[in-house]
This record gives structure tokens, sequence and C-alpha cells, in this order.
């Protein structure tokens, strides 16, 4: 069990800010207390980029996802032009009488994705968000049938059958969010690495729901973009081992903002 640092013990505020020759990040490391950092502070190559970052489908549950017989199922969607991941906590003021201080009480997060995608002769954004999750699906001229990872449908002899559903598009173009097939929750995954191609983090987003979707068509456009807006359930940061094993650029860990081990129980 590792002995915990105090923040400012890891803060050189009277010398070490050399404005004129460092960056900052350069000015307040103190190798003494055998912290894992980088020598050179922040270098070019620990930028994230968009091009070091990937999105990928998945089941809905992350168990689900880890656990598949043919291994992962996690699938990228390519073609992505933008992507925004929001939470928002709301926040309560309690004021009482005698007193000019108040309390804020936290409420329930809440979270959500927007994402863009070029449209293309091949499978649509609101399909491709369910590649991880389909387990088999096929279609009549009026029907849409589909098994899903998450969500076992049981006939009456008590085995996994398809569900029938609305149809969900015209071709490979999916439109229709109306159809109940969009009501089975997806996963979606966002992997971060840097330009040393170091994995710096993954995070996976549990029942994942579309509440709207846009096609933009504009008369001066060259290519053509979707859009869906996403709120999902959870979002579970992805670790392989404990803080005080991490290495950089081969795990991933749960890094204290102080210590660099691990004070369970201190």
């Amino acid at each position: 069990m590792g002995q915990p640092y105090e923040l400012q013990s890891l803060v050189d505020i009277s010398g070490g800010w050399d404005w004129k020759n460092k960056h900052v990040s350069q000015a307040y490391i103190d190798k003494t207390l055998g912290i894992q950092v980088n020598d050179k502070g922040i270098a070019i190559n620990d930028i994230i980029e968009s091009g070091t970052v990937l999105i990928c489908a998945g089941p809905a549950d992350l168990e689900i996802a880890m656990s598949s017989a043919d291994g992962v199922r996690i699938v990228p969607i390519g073609l992505v032009s933008s992507a925004q991941i929001n939470m928002s906590k709301p926040l309560s003021r309690i004021f009482e009488i005698g007193s000019r201080l108040s309390y804020l009480i936290p409420g329930k997060t809440v979270g959500g994705i927007g994402m863009s995608r070029v449209f293309f002769d091949g499978p649509s954004l609101l399909k491709a968000m369910y590649f991880g999750e389909v387990k088999a699906d096929y279609s009549t001229s009026d029907k849409k049938y589909a098994k899903f990872m998450s969500s076992k449908y049981l006939n009456t002899s008590g085995a996994e059958s398809y569900q029938e559903f609305e149809p969900i598009g015209s071709g490979q173009m999916s439109m229709n969010l109306a159809s109940s097939f969009f009501d089975q929750p997806v996963g979606l995954a966002f992997y971060f690495k840097d330009q040393q191609d170091d994995m710096v983090s993954q995070n996976y987003f549990e029942g994942c729901r579309v509440s709207s979707h846009q096609l933009s068509i504009q008369a001066d456009m060259n290519v053509l973009l979707e859009g869906v807006s996403i709120e999902f359930v959870r979002v579970r940061p992805v670790n392989t081992v404990a803080s005080h094993l991490y290495v950089k650029g081969q795990n991933l860990a749960d890094i204290n903002i102080v210590s660099p081990f691990s004070n369970i129980g201190d």
C-alpha cells in the first residue's frame, strides 16, 4: 500500500516556473517523488487528434460485448465526420431561513451523443449503429426480422427466434425511426490513441437509443451528411489493470490525481 502524497508536495510554486524556457507541464514535475511521467512533459506525439479516435458499434451491454463466443463484438463505424459527447448533472440550490448560504444538491446524471456521418451507397448511419447489436436478420417485402445480442426473443418452444418489425428503410438507407426495431438499445465504444499509437482511453456507452435523425441536403453540398442524436444510460470507462500497475502505452487504469499508488483502505 503506497503512501499518499499531499497535492502541494507535487507542485513547486517557488522556483520551477520558467516561462521563458519551459512549458507549464514541464515546470511542475518533481522526479524525486518517483512519479511515472514523461521525461519531457507533454510531447507533440502525446496530442490526441481526430485521426487517432475510433468510434465503434457494439451490443447495448459491455459485458455482452466482451463475452461473445466469437470474441469481442465491436465493429468500427467509418466515415464519421463529427461526434460530440455531453453529460449533465442538474443541481438543486436549497436555502434556509436564518442563513444567506445555500446547499447544492446533485441530481441524476444524464448524457447524450451527437454524431454525423457521410451519406454514401452503403449501410447508413442508423444501420451502422446496429452492427454489433444485431445477431442475425433478414427481411421480406413488407417486414423486417432480427435477433439481438442483448435481448433474446423466445418462441413458444423456448428457442431463440426472430422478432418482427416494420421495415426500417429502403435499400441500405434507414430512415423509419418509428419502427420498433430502433427501440432496441445499442452500445457505442470510443477509443482514444495518441500519435505514438499509445492507447490513452477506452469508454463504452451503454443503452444508447436514437432520439432524432437528420439528413442535410443543400444545393452547394458535394457531400451529404446524416446525423443522429443519442441518449445513453451510462458510460463505463474500460480499465485493464489497477492504478499502481499502470504502464503508459501498455494498459489502462484509473490513474490517481495525486498519488501514483493505490490507497484503498488508507
